[in-house]
């Protein structure tokens, strides 16, 4: 019986360890080696020629660049898996051509009457015909079946099926909270506005069973890693209840998930937040869980009334909601919660940190606890000071990049080059993570937010990003990994690649330090390791 010292060695690559500001660490190594799901040595493959020698495998990377496993700090996953399977998903479709043979394709494998759908996660600017697909085109792509279309959070379209199985017709009043659009004839067009006119098509669409939910969940981790994801922090969201996390813990419990899953959860009950928030700091502890899943806070939604949406209309807090705000600072600094705070405009954002300082200055607790603002896109550089006196952090998203166009008709030219102002924050020494507030809010892939900060590009050509407020490639790639992991107290054991870390890496299908910024969207991983344990592989690792 051969005993092996170490699981894995890979030699031969290009391995960016992420520890550029560690002068007692490389940045760059060619041999990494992994015990126990954990690193235990990087460097030459001279210097690691001992290990790899009484290693139990040896993969050679032929000068592939790895990089340390990238989180996303802030994705709405848990909500997007339930229904993953049911849906369709648009983010890498580019012509109306396109989606809808995806929808004609769906049809012919399902009965008539059985819903087809796409929720959010795309925007029509992204297409080469620029629009929304039509009812008709609709009606004859899946004549049998109903089907609804969501673009972001801001339109959506169904098909005569879909309006007939909603039972909406010419004559139907606009449902609570959403309108039916109409043509000048006063006929509904199939053209659907509001959260209160999609959640009637959701509601009938995405109703999994439970192994469905399970099954579409597992399903989303897994692709999420053939993109390099290794682990996302959930932001909780809009209307998420206890019982919408059950399908995630059964995936936790089977040891089958694909993904390091740190979850914000937000309150669920308008009106009752303060008693949600407590219920949780009562039953829970912070810090709940393990390597694979872990409670890491309260948010993005502390209350309900406290939030500004995607400030594209003004906003501001009622007295009563921000004393309430202020109980569920107090609460969670009592119980030892983080917190992090949805904000987009300055208004908001500046009623929220006048919530934690108020606490910090009655108690404290608030202070390098790694609270977060979600956001921040119009934050005053006042503002910025005041999120780094209380050791805040700031995750930052990528979007804009479908959505230029809304923002610069909402706010000016110059504040879409500045949202959010990542120059004055990084000057003033604020962390920052790096995400997509994906599913339906954004495109999903890393890649693509990588990209945005990088570039700063919008999908519909609108006016770049200010350079003094574009990352840096390394800078980038340090928000999605070693600074994603400061936001849930991690930045000891991941997104690093040095010894004691958790051994979780991706090898790109690009160079990201070599290939044009533009490209830097396309990129996928060939290889994604967590823990030690393939989770995806593909091109010359297929079959590892």
């Amino acid at each position: 019986m051969t005993l092996h010292l170490v699981d894995t060695v890979f030699v031969g690559g290009r391995i960016w360890t992420g520890s550029e500001d560690d002068d007692s660490m490389p940045n760059e190594v060619a041999s990494i080696a992994i015990r126990d799901g954990r690193i235990v040595a990087v460097g030459s493959d001279e210097e690691l020629a001992p290990l790899a020698a009484q290693a139990e495998r040896v993969i050679d990377l032929g000068g592939r660049r790895v990089l340390p496993g990238l989180i996303d700090s802030h994705i709405h996953a848990v909500r997007a898996g339930a229904g993953w399977n049911l849906s369709l998903h648009w983010e890498d479709v580019r012509s109306l051509a396109e989606g809808l043979r995806q929808i004609a394709e769906r049809a012919s494998s399902l009965k008539p009457g059985e819903w087809i759908s796409v929720v959010g996660g795309w925007h029509s600017r992204q297409l080469a015909e620029r629009r929304l697909p039509t009812r008709a085109e609709l009606d004859a792509a899946a004549p049998d079946n109903p089907v609804f279309i969501q673009e972001l959070y801001d339109r959506g379209v169904v098909n005569s099926a879909a309006l007939a199985a909603c039972g909406w017709g010419d004559s139907s009043a606009n449902p609570p909270g959403g309108e039916l659009l109409r043509d000048a004839a006063g006929s509904v067009t199939g053209e659907l506005v509001g959260m209160g006119a999609f959640a009637v098509p959701l509601g009938l669409a995405l109703a999994p069973t439970a192994e469905q939910a399970y099954a579409g969940t597992r399903a989303m981790f897994r692709e999420f890693a053939t993109h390099g994801l290794t682990g996302v922090a959930d932001g909780g969201g809009l209307k998420m209840t206890p019982p919408d996390y059950h399908q995630l813990y059964r995936l936790w419990s089977a040891d089958e998930l694909a993904v390091r899953v740190r979850l914000f959860i937000s309150a669920w009950t308008r009106g009752g937040e303060v008693g949600d928030v407590a219920s949780l700091t009562e039953f829970l502890h912070p810090g709940f869980g393990d390597g694979r899943l872990k409670i890491a806070g309260v948010g993005e939604i502390p209350h309900l009334s406290c939030h500004d949406m995607e400030g594209l209309s003004p906003f501001a807090f009622e007295q009563v909601a921000y004393d309430e705000l202020v109980e569920i600072v107090r609460n969670c600094v009592r119980s030892g919660w983080r917190m992090s705070v949805h904000a987009v405009l300055e208004d908001s954002l500046s009623r929220v940190l006048d919530a934690w300082e108020q606490v910090e200055r009655e108690t404290g607790g608030v202070a390098g606890k790694r609270f977060s603002i979600v956001h921040a896109d119009q934050a005053s550089e006042k503002s910025i000071k005041r999120i780094a006196a209380l050791g805040a952090g700031v995750l930052v998203q990528n979007r804009l990049m479908l959505k230029s166009t809304d923002y610069h008709d909402g706010w000016g030219s110059e504040a879409v080059r500045t949202a959010p102002p990542i120059g004055l924050m990084r000057s003033h020494g604020v962390t920052i993570g790096g995400g997509t507030d994906a599913t339906r809010a954004n495109w999903f892939s890393p890649w693509a937010s990588i990209c945005w900060l990088v570039a700063g590009k919008s999908v519909d050509g609108a006016a770049a990003r200010d350079a003094e407020h574009l990352l840096t490639i390394q800078q980038a790639l340090a928000s999605y990994t070693r600074d994603a992991a400061w936001f849930t107290g991690e930045e000891g054991q991941r997104g690093r690649l040095v010894p004691g870390y958790d051994a979780d890496l991706c090898v790109p299908t690009l160079d990201p330090f070599e290939c044009e910024a533009d490209g830097l969207a396309d990129i996928r991983s060939d290889l994604t390791i967590l823990g030690g344990e393939v989770t995806h592989a593909s091109g010359q690792f297929l079959g590892l």
